[in-house]
């Protein structure tokens, strides 16, 4: 079964919930943060890029590719380093839920 195309956008961190990541798009309103959120970018034509808060305050990125099984996305990243993983918990408008493993 291909991928919800709710999965498809530019994501950042909001909170958790049940052992779940949400994600909102990154377009849309947050509190304000002391420091930079977690979150990644995820397209249709298989590019993936995971922003992580860097040293100074700024996001740092790697790209890497994905790709589906079933309700689980595998990235594997253009640096060689390990892989990520994360199952599609819930995916609607404006809302994305993961588990990471």
């Amino acid at each position: 079964m291909p991928l919800s195309e709710h999965v498809f956008g530019h994501w950042l961190f909001s909170h958790e919930e049940d052992g779940a990541r949400i994600y909102r798009p990154r377009a849309g309103r947050f509190v304000p943060s002391r420091r930079p959120r977690d979150g990644f970018d995820i397209d249709q034509g298989g590019g993936f890029r995971v922003l992580t808060p860097g040293p100074a305050d700024a996001s740092d990125a790697r790209e890497g590719r994905w790709t589906a099984a079933g309700e689980r996305v595998e990235v594997a990243f253009d640096d060689g380093g390990p892989g990520l993983a994360l199952e599609i918990v819930h995916a609607a408008a404006g809302v994305l839920k993961v588990r990471r493993g």
